[in-house]
């Protein structure tokens, strides 16, 4: 099969997950015998390592707490051609995997994220995690049309080249968006796949609606500054060219009747709030620019990564 041609490795992060990390290695060997697995147990205080070695799984080890953490000690220990990123939960169906590869490699994509929303299923998700992820890929997709229906994914398929381009960040559960806006701003064009969901079996969930919600609009934010410059600080320089515009009329409609500028501190803080303005203008501009030059530095390294790798295939 053209598949098992490749070196394919599922990348599993865990943590405290020994109730289910057995059979996520199961599900995986099922879905691909030929493949590897790995999986980085997160400093787990339960016996997830233990248990990861015995089904099978190659385990290392990551001491600082959080996903994002994980997965960056696994990109840099894993070498493959394929790589399956897969929560350590057991609530991923894999059944629809072998027909998502075998469309990965025949039209040599870079990244497929496995939809949790392409198939029906209402017992799987809390209320406040289903709102918050169609929230979260609405507002992406508005800012940077991330291409994926389901931007907080567990299930992944990435290159090679897209690894070897790819600088994790983010060290907790932000790992998603961060790569699904790297996709964007690369324009990989993230294909979805279908895939089955189902609710924890003896683990317990290590989301919190809120606190992690919170992280995640913090690194949207973070985001906006870091790949979007414009789209963050050009708003801002608007609000505040509108805001002292407003003073600014006032005061020059009473100079005009009187000859007197009788709010003189209120004509020092309209100006204030116009430079803020213009020099937030400025700033968006050459973030802008060295963004640009940013991504065509890892451009570069992604079409040297896809040359070497297309010659010893």
């Amino acid at each position: 099969m053209y598949i098992r041609k490749l070196r394919t490795a599922f990348i599993i992060p865990a943590y405290n997950e020994e109730g289910a990390i057995g059979k996520t290695i199961t599900s995986a060997f099922n879905c691909l015998p030929d493949c590897k697995v790995y999986v980085c147990d997160n400093n787990s205080s339960d016996s997830t390592r233990d248990e990861a070695i015995k089904f099978g799984a190659i385990v290392i080890t990551e001491t600082r707490k959080g996903k994002g953490n994980a997965v960056r000690k696994l990109l840099n220990f894993v070498e493959a051609d394929i790589y399956i990123m897969v929560d350590g939960d057991n609530t991923y169906n894999l059944k629809y995997l072998p027909s998502a590869l075998n469309y990965f490699v025949e039209n040599d994509l870079d990244i497929m994220t496995g939809n949790r929303f392409a198939i029906k299923n209402k017992s799987y998700m809390r209320k406040g995690h289903e709102l918050g992820n169609k929230s979260f890929t609405k507002l992406l997709n508005y800012l940077c049309n991330v291409e994926t229906s389901d931007i907080l994914s567990g299930l992944r398929i990435m290159s090679r080249s897209f690894i070897d381009s790819f600088p994790i960040i983010s060290s907790e559960f932000e790992i998603e968006t961060e790569i699904s806006v790297f996709a964007s701003k690369m324009k990989f064009g993230n294909k979805d796949f279908p895939t089955e969901v189902k609710s924890r079996e003896n683990t317990l969930s290590k989301l919190n609606t809120y606190k992690d919600g919170l992280k995640i609009i913090y690194f949207i934010l973070h985001l906006l500054h870091r790949e979007f410059p414009l789209k963050l600080y050009l708003p801002i320089s608007f609000f505040q060219i509108i805001v002292s515009s407003i003073f600014l009329i006032g005061i020059y409609t009473e100079f005009s009747a009187t000859g007197l500028v009788e709010r003189f501190p209120t004509l020092i803080v309209a100006c204030f709030i116009l430079m803020s303005g213009l020099l937030s203008f400025c700033l968006g501009l050459v973030l802008k620019g060295l963004v640009h030059i940013k991504y065509e530095n890892r451009y570069l390294a992604y079409l040297s990564s896809k040359r070497y790798y297309n010659k010893i295939m």
